[in-house]
């Protein structure tokens, strides 16, 4: 096993322990967007998506980014802090993982295509719901 699957296993675990103890949307889908990319430095190291040794990994110019602002925004999200970090970790990882679901069924993964965008689609409108609730408030 590869040591950032492993770490990448580890924040998982983190986030769902922290969204089991305060429920946040930015949470649980920073948790999903680091699961994924468990499943995907997992399927690299078994060479399902590399057939050579993919020495070069330009793909962690991407995700790197993501992922730690996702992690950053659940954090805020985590110890209360209100601002714009929510609504940014939110929507950035609804939106991440709708791409996750288009670049899996690129792949020829139409179940996990199907269930991450669902899973996106849902996200956002949940936020989209619980952002109207609270708009009625004032």
């Amino acid at each position: 096993m590869n040591l950032f699957a492993i770490a990448a296993a580890m924040m998982v675990v983190i986030h769902l322990v922290a969204a089991a103890q305060r429920p946040s949307l930015a949470l649980i889908l920073s948790a999903i967007l680091w699961l994924l990319y468990a499943v995907y430095e997992h399927l690299v190291v078994t060479r399902v998506l590399c057939e050579t040794p993919c020495n070069i990994r330009v793909d962690l110019v991407f995700f790197f980014p993501i992922l730690a602002l996702a992690t950053f925004c659940a954090y805020q999200s985590y110890i209360g802090r209100p601002g714009q970090h929510k609504v940014i970790g939110t929507v950035l990882g609804a939106v991440a993982l709708l791409v996750v679901g288009l670049v899996a069924e690129g792949h020829g993964y139409r179940t996990l295509a199907s269930v991450v965008v669902v899973v996106g689609a849902l996200a956002i409108g949940v936020y989209a719901i619980k952002s109207r609730s609270r708009a009625n408030r004032t």
